[in-house]
């Protein structure tokens, strides 16, 4: 088997142990039979499983198979590239440290801070960051993997939307109509706006740094 096409049946493994248990027909028996702890952990179990052997098998196979594309020439997209991954794993920091109420495990449904940014902050970081890399990765092992991670952070982002508004007795609906799933595009369209003093800057130097770090890094890790 083509090792780009064993990443991608280890993306459907990982992709659908998110989507599928936490969907609502899925989701709801399953809490009914185990508890909600013990779903969780059922879920957590899965994904993480799911989720090594998708790493496990980039990791013998990266930089692989037919090269589909090579950018790394093109004036300023390898800094366009730094910039996206900083940014993406700012994000993800300040997503973890503001939760949304649009996530799994829910927050204050108030649009301020990250959540004017958006309201997916851990997985619009990841989506940033794997693009970034599917940018300066032309092979094809590298876009499958890392395209993969970016695919599944948006349709992630659009499930979880569509999960919790089924279940919303319309108390999220300001929430939703201040906020956006794209970064900057609810303060791009005028819904909110930026507001620098509410954002966790603590949690956005930790991400800045540790998008630096794995820059200088980078050679020595994952050659």
């Amino acid at each position: 088997m083509a090792s780009w096409l064993s990443i991608g049946m280890w993306w459907l493994a990982f992709s659908a142990s998110h989507l599928v248990l936490s969907s609502l027909p899925v989701r709801r028996p399953l809490i009914a039979r185990l508890g909600a702890r013990g779903f969780q952990g059922l879920y957590s179990l899965v994904a993480l499983v799911a989720f090594a052997g998708f790493v496990w098998a980039w990791w013998g196979a990266r930089h692989a198979g037919p090269a589909l594309w090579s950018l790394r020439g093109v004036p300023g997209l390898r800094e366009l590239a730094i910039g996206l991954s900083v940014l993406g794993l700012v994000l993800v920091f300040m997503g973890a440290v503001q939760p949304s109420p649009a996530s799994i495990t829910g927050g204050e449904a108030r649009v301020r801070g990250a959540l004017r940014i958006t309201r997916h902050g851990v997985f619009m970081g990841v989506a940033l960051w794997a693009f970034a890399h599917v940018l300066m990765n032309g092979w094809a092992t590298d876009v499958v993997f890392f395209g993969g991670l970016a695919l599944f952070a948006v349709v992630g982002s659009l499930h979880q939307d569509a999960r919790k508004q089924a279940l919303d007795d319309g108390s999220l609906a300001a929430f939703y109509r201040g906020t956006s799933v794209l970064p900057f595009g609810a303060i791009l369209s005028g819904r909110n706006r930026f507001v620098p003093g509410e954002l966790s800057w603590p949690a956005a130097a930790l991400g800045a740094a540790a998008g630096i770090a794995l820059f200088l890094l980078h050679d020595l890790l994952f050659r």
